[in-house]
């Protein structure tokens, strides 16, 4: 019998392979997670912990099984982290007892033969803590996502919440309201061009002036700021058009430091800012290059495992490197005794349970960006994300940029007014930023400094007074939201890309020019969250409950009792938030019941949540009285006629598909509506292929303004132009005897099938010439 070994993607089996012979191991992949908590399955609460799985692969789990019970020793490789963890142990949980004996867990930070053969050499049990974390993180938020997402949908209209996207949108909501609070502030700032073209700035008023000049003060020795720009003008003509240069300052040498290695918050935030990919985009690429991506026919794994929140690398590696940075480029590039600075800087980063493995880092120096160029594009996401990682870990290892400052001092009347010679002296770790095209090269020296001397006199050119304003905050972007959930402590590696997408997704935020813009529905529901969960969803809250999970990874926290705490604590958060909404002052008119705020169980398929609230009866389902709620009334417009049902004036509404109709406004009690009759534009020379009446335009429902060709007999007929030309034959359908016809596709190739598609799905491909 031979071994057998669980990754999760088939790429890793075959980076892998090359590694182990096929004779003594075998590698099967899982392709992802094979169980997963039942849909819908909230066995668990304050005081049950009842746990259902189901399979999501049940072929995947067969195969599983049955080549367990054929080896003889068992290696579980999935990934180094949590979710890897929690892989291994639903693999462990399905193979059965006797298979259990055999397993070992082998991890490997990356996929090169030396780090998959010590793996094997050095394999250990399951991580019985990591298990434990895994699971009182996924029970945690599928019961507070269930409760949320129940209460949000019930109370306030929104299709769900999770705990960590909730406290997502509240940076959204809390951003969205410092900038509408924020104060704007204007100044001006005066400039002088001198005869040689060197532009220099008022940094200080003379003693006398200061009285007849109106500027703003400042808390540091910053340039003057001027009330008006009429104290600007003042000002100039109160000087000279002579400047003498009264003072050189000694040169003073500054230090750009270099930046850490590459964790997964920082390569998001990098890939993001520098390339304009998405977080879910940069997790897809950072796992193809560490599981493996084709070079030139062969699979090769180019950097260690992308979900770290770690920044130091290996000692082995960085000998490596720095023999590299040595045989390469100048010995003056390698940071030697500074290092101990960068270590330093390290130590800042709390460690965190993600934290078992380096930061992320190329694999193989041979693997220059140059040499994988030659196999891939420069342009592709892979490229580019990889050239990335290979310049930070460069630059982590390299000196710091030195830049020399020497400030200038001009004499008008005792004003005193200051230019700035800053020159890049050497470029250090920003040389391996600018070789990829990261970072831009600095300006070339100005020659006119170069030509001062000290005590001589220079002439005004002209001069320039410019407005400047404060800035409100900036709306986050996905990287700067992500850069701020870490400095909070919130989220992990594995869920950054998750938690925007949801907020997306749940339509409580859109993304407009790069940046979050919170809907009116997201500020609702963080405003009601605030309100009723102010202890919970909050940024220290989060944060304590992350931690504490990492807490269970390193068995300081029994994941049992933490749960019942925490179910325990919600719940009754839950049971006080869940309260109806009563409305003050009224009562039903049917029963005398109060009546109460309320959202139809279909609100989603309204064009705005106002359309889908209402006002209820709190005695339903006994009473079913109900009325719109004065919001909503409010989107109704009356209409100059009254209804010839009732009598009552008539409302012409928009209806869930934004199509409008002509309604009674004593609805529900008259059920009276006229139907809007819309003019649609005709297609010209396109017909239908089952009545042959003349193809019209209509708007699609569910996108506004994307039109699409249909039959005007519709619902009788419910042909629909695919955007595919197409001739009716005279030829049957061997399979139904409807008529056939010949369709030419979008991308030009033609074949022959039933006009009766897709109740029948018989079709033939035409054999075309390929010179015609």
């Amino acid at each position: 019998m031979s071994d057998l070994m669980f990754v999760e993607s088939p790429t890793k089996v075959k980076s892998i392979g090359k590694y182990l012979n096929d004779k003594d191991m075998k590698i099967l992949a899982t392709k992802g997670h094979i169980r997963d908590l039942a849909k819908g399955w909230i066995g668990f609460g304050p005081g049950k912990l009842d746990i259902k799985w189901e399979d999501k692969n049940s072929s995947i789990i067969r195969e599983i099984k049955k080549a367990a019970d054929k080896a003889n020793k068992i290696y579980l490789s999935t990934d180094p982290d949590r979710e890897g963890e929690a892989i291994s142990w639903h693999i462990f949980e399905v193979i059965g007892k006797d298979n259990q004996k055999k397993c070992l867990r082998a991890v490997f930070n990356e996929i090169s033969e030396k780090a998959v053969k010590k793996a094997i050499d050095n394999p250990r049990e399951l991580d019985q803590a990591q298990v434990d974390s895994y699971l009182a993180r996924r029970l945690l938020d599928r019961w507070i996502g269930f409760k949320l997402s129940q209460y949000t949908g019930k109370k306030m209209g929104g299709e769900s919440a999770g705990r960590v996207q909730s406290i997502a949108l509240k940076f959204l909501a809390d951003r969205e309201e410092e900038i509408k609070s924020f104060k704007k502030e204007e100044w001006f700032i005066l400039d002088v061009l001198l005869e040689n073209d060197l532009k220099i700035s008022l940094f200080q008023l003379s003693g006398e002036l200061k009285d007849q000049i109106r500027i703003i003060e400042t808390e540091d020795k910053s340039r003057i700021r001027f009330e008006t720009s009429v104290d600007a003008e003042n000002l100039i003509h109160k000087l000279d058009t002579s400047y003498r240069l009264e003072e050189i300052s000694e040169p003073k040498l500054f230090f750009d430091n270099p930046p850490l290695p590459l964790k997964t918050s920082t390569l998001y935030e990098k890939s993001i800012n520098i390339f304009g990919m998405k977080s879910d985009m940069v997790r897809e690429v950072s796992q193809k290059l560490y599981e493996g991506i084709n070079l030139g026919g062969e699979i090769v794994a180019l950097i260690t495992y992308p979900r770290t929140d770690k920044t130091e690398l290996s000692s082995d590696f960085v000998q490596e490197l720095k023999k590299y940075i040595l045989s390469r480029y100048s010995t003056s590039y390698w940071q030697g005794d500074n290092l101990k600075l960068s270590e330093s800087s390290m130590k800042k980063h709390a460690p965190l349970v993600q934290g078992a493995h380096e930061g992320i880092r190329p694999i193989d120096l041979s693997w220059t960006p140059s040499r994988v160029s030659k196999f891939i594009t420069t342009n592709s996401p892979e490229y580019k994300v990889y050239s990335l990682i290979w310049a930070y870990t460069l630059a982590a290892f390299s000196k710091s940029t030195k830049i020399r400052t020497t400030r200038y001092f001009f004499n008008n009347q005792e004003n005193l007014f200051v230019v700035s010679d800053i020159v890049e002296i050497f470029d250090g770790f920003k040389k391996f930023l600018r070789e990829q095209g990261l970072l831009t090269f600095p300006e070339s020296p100005n020659t006119v400094f170069k030509e001062l001397r000290k005590g001589e006199t220079y002439e005004q050119k002209s001069f320039s007074i410019e407005s400047r304003q404060n800035k409100p905050p900036r709306k986050y972007s996905e990287a700067s939201l992500i850069k701020a959930l870490e400095k909070k402590g919130i989220g992990r590696p594995s869920t950054y890309p998750t938690i925007s997408k949801t907020v997306l997704k749940r339509n409580y935020a859109t993304i407009k020019n790069k940046y979050f813009e919170i809907t009116e529905l997201g500020i609702k529901i963080s405003k009601d969250l605030d309100k009723n969960f102010s202890n919970f969803i909050s940024y220290d809250y989060t944060r304590i409950m992350e931690e504490e999970l990492d807490n269970i990874s390193q068995s300081k926290t029994d994941w049992r009792k933490f749960l019942e705490n925490l179910f325990v604590e919600w719940g009754d958060a839950f049971n006080k938030a869940e309260k109806i909404e009563i409305v003050e002052g009224r009562v039903c008119p049917e029963c005398g019941a109060e009546l109460a705020k309320k959202f139809a169980k279909k609100w989603k398929n309204y064009t705005s949540s106002s359309l889908g609230q209402f006002i209820g009866c709190t005695k339903y389902p006994q009473c079913k009285y109900l009325e719109r709620s004065e919001i909503s009334k409010k989107e109704a417009e009356f209409v100059d006629k009254n209804c010839p049902e009732c009598s009552s004036q008539l409302v012409r509404r928009k209806n869930r598909w934004n199509r409008y109709f002509t309604a009674c406004s004593a609805y529900p009690k008259c059920k009276y509506l006229e139907k809007e009759v819309v003019q649609f534009e005709l297609v010209e020379n396109e017909f239908c292929q089952g009545c042959s009446a003349q193809l019209i335009y209509r708007e699609s429902a569910k996108r506004p303004g994307k039109k699409f060709k249909a039959c005007p007999n519709f619902p009788s007929c419910r042909y629909i132009s695919t955007g595919k030309s197409s001739q009716l034959l005279d030829t049957k359908c061997k399979l139904c005897d409807n008529f056939l016809k010949k369709i030419v596709s979008r991308w030009g190739n033609q074949f022959i099938a039933c006009s009766s598609y897709p109740k029948c799905k018989y079709r033939e491909n035409i054999v075309q010439d390929k010179k015609s």
